[in-house]
């Protein structure tokens, strides 16, 4: 419903076919272009279930899996992902003062 409300209001003015050729270029009609996002995900699954074969996320990170499909309809809109973080076994081996460290540090090098 947000796309649909967004339609030439601010979010895209179409989904960026031609009728001369419109099996090409679906997905660049957004309006928000020169503007990026970050994810911060935080996650019970320890890291290994998406880096290690045979484990749950089959080998898939959390951006390339999961959260696949928000990136590509950001993309749609036009705008550009950066880098984000993903903090893993936060409930049974949380290690609150690392992860703002880290979370620290990746904020200065991003920004």
């Amino acid at each position: 419903m947000v796309f649909t409300e967004g339609h030439k209001k601010g979010i895209y003015i179409s989904d960026g076919r031609k009728t001369e050729n419109p099996t090409r270029n679906y997905g660049t009609g957004g309006m928000l272009h020169s503007r990026k996002y970050m994810v911060t995900s935080s996650w019970n699954a320890p890291k290994e279930a998406f880096t290690l074969a045979g484990e749950f996320f089959k080998e898939t990170s959390v951006d390339d899996g999961v959260l696949f499909g928000f990136h590509r309809m950001n993309a749609f809109t036009g705008m550009e992902q950066i880098p984000g973080i993903h903090f893993h076994d936060v409930e049974k081996n949380a290690d609150i003062r690392t992860a703002l460290k880290l979370y620290r540090e990746h904020l200065t090098e991003i920004f």
